[in-house]
């Protein structure tokens, strides 16, 4: 079997993914005898475009010396070769022990669809000069999953998780601005989660030395723009000097958006985006997730405002900030896997709720109304505690607020996913259902808490075995959700995902394939062909043409 050679040290292996200029290879160094990333220049920006990025990504990050930047190895320009053998560096003795390989999910396979607007995998490993040879940077293997794979997971993350995460981010980040660089493009894609908890800081392709640093110049193409624009700074779009407080900007972005689920001006157009960071005040992160502290958000804040004096001064400012919180930050910051992630709220101070009078309503108990409270499971190590302490919670808040307070309809979804992690989906969707109506009531159909509640009970009733019931749910929720939001919205990308998801699994194969391929689109141009998003859709996009394609020959038989 046909293997690809790079400087006749580096067997690429598979695809790990595709930027705008370059391949990410995972590949094998046969030299250290260890698994690496290789990053190859694609033809279609020539090496005499962006030589002069790419080479200059690999001196910058080389230079760092922290555990939450990754590791440069090597650059270079050098010839790709075809040589025989085994396909798998696992399948030969010398190429070491299992326990190298992290892979943050399955390796995506190459795809090739007429109907798309782009290719995951390429027809072959790079595109080389017509001298054979192409310009490649190896670098550290990150396993784990990246911050926007844990937002698009679609639930709250931990208020403590996200604070110890944001915390290695400033440290890394400190490194770099002492050592005189810049990242300019910090974003929940550029930013992984390793499988012990430890935060990498990925691509300083687009970094410069800060004393020659204006966006106005430099070897940026004519045409182009440096960064992300649902995180870049007003004074780095207008095009002005910057510092490391413009990294401080987008890092304000990106806590923003772990904490909500969104960055402070959503994912709009890109114009109505510049607009927003240049005019726009953003909000507190308290107005969509009322549990925050009021000094984290007051933090956040101040990351965003518009004028680079008024954020703090440094990442290492930040950092200490972050470490002053009254926030329990964890031992063990490793993301989980897949799926909902839902904090339990903090035990009440002591003497806050009143103790039960005449004619206040009882904590909620097995025997409480059946809408409210759905069947217990059987008893499992940690599971049952917490759903009772849920329960109970939410027996004192409608004591104190009432059972369509904010505070209350958020408790009562944390005992819906609570209750759907340890395997009661059914009893999950029906606590959303009377979320939904008491939300609905109060707030409307068309608000926010309302869609969000609603997309669980889509999620809760498709795990429930009822994902031709799901996907009905999602039809519906997404005609709302463009209203809201917009149709560029992350949420409602997430919405028609998860649709197509559900589409798929009660039969719909075609209509599966068909949403996918639309959505392909529209995330590659709202976000970018290399952000994480994209490369799942691919992987789902896959998936199940392959099982239509075997539908389709076992109806020809």
């Amino acid at each position: 079997m046909a293997q690809w050679w790079l400087a006749g040290r580096y067997r690429l292996v598979s695809v790990l993914g595709s930027g705008g200029a370059a391949w990410v290879w995972r590949a094998w160094d046969e030299r250290m005898q260890r698994f690496v990333a290789v990053k190859i220049l694609k033809e279609s920006f020539g090496l005499s475009h962006h030589a002069g990025r790419f080479a200059r990504e690999a001196v910058l990050a080389g230079g760092l010396s922290s555990a939450h930047i990754v590791v440069v190895y090597d650059k270079g320009q050098e010839a790709l070769e075809s040589r025989k053998g085994p396909s798998d560096p696992g399948a030969v003795a010398a190429f070491g022990p299992e326990t190298r390989v992290l892979p943050s999910r399955p390796e995506p396979t190459p795809v090739h669809d007429p109907h798309a607007t782009s290719a995951l995998g390429p027809a072959a490993p790079g595109h080389p000069e017509p001298d054979g040879r192409v310009m490649y940077v190896a670098m550290e293997l990150v396993g784990g999953r990246s911050l926007a794979q844990l937002v698009a997971d679609g639930a709250w993350l931990p208020i403590g998780h996200v604070v110890g995460w944001a915390i290695q981010l400033c440290d890394g980040l400190d490194v770099a601005h002492t050592g005189g660089v810049l990242h300019r493009d910090i974003k929940p894609a550029n930013i992984m989660v390793t499988q012990r908890g430890v935060v990498k800081i990925l691509d300083f392709g687009i970094a410069r030395f800060m004393r020659d640093l204006s966006s106005r110049t430099g070897i940026t193409l004519p045409g182009s723009m440096v960064g992300t624009p649902a995180y870049m700074s007003p004074e780095q779009i207008r095009g002005g000097s910057i510092d490391g407080r413009t990294d401080l900007y987008s890092v304000g972005c990106v806590l923003h958006e772990l904490l909500t689920g969104a960055p402070p001006f959503g994912l709009d157009h890109m114009h109505t985006l510049l607009h927003k960071h240049l005019t726009e005040p953003a909000e507190s992160v308290r107005n969509k997730r009322l549990v925050i502290p009021e000094d984290l958000a007051s933090l956040v804040l101040s990351l965003l405002h518009k004028e680079a004096s008024g954020r703090p001064a440094s990442a290492a400012e930040v950092s200490d900030r972050l470490r002053e919180l009254d926030v329990a930050v964890p031992r063990n910051l490793a993301p989980a896997p897949w799926g909902m992630v839902v904090e339990d709220p903090p035990p009440p101070p002591p003497g806050r709720l009143p103790p039960t009078q005449d004619g206040d309503p009882e904590p909620l108990t097995r025997d409480s109304d059946p809408e409210e409270v759905p069947r217990l499971l059987p008893q499992r190590p940690q599971a049952p505690r917490s759903v009772e302490y849920l329960r109970t919670e939410i027996g004192r808040q409608v004591r104190v607020y009432g059972r369509d307070h904010p505070d209350t309809l958020l408790t009562r979804e944390q005992l819906a996913g609570r209750l759907g992690r340890d395997g009661d989906a059914d009893g999950a969707a029906l606590v959303l259902r009377g979320v939904i109506s008491d939300s609905g009531r109060l707030r409307g159909a068309m608000d926010v808490n309302t869609l969000r509640a609603r997309r669980g009970l889509a999620h809760w009733t498709a795990e429930a075995g009822h994902p031709d019931e799901a996907a009905h749910l999602l039809k519906g929720l997404l005609k709302d959700q463009v209203k809201v939001l917009g149709t560029d919205h992350m949420e409602t990308l997430r919405v028609r995902r998860e649709q197509a998801r559900r589409e798929g699994e009660s039969g719909n194969l075609e209509g599966a394939v068909r949403l996918l391929r639309t959505l392909i689109a529209d995330v590659s141009r709202v976000l970018g062909e290399e952000h994480e998003l994209v490369i799942d859709v691919w992987d789902e996009l896959t998936s199940w043409q392959n099982r239509l394609d075997r539908s389709r020959l076992r109806d020809q038989a």
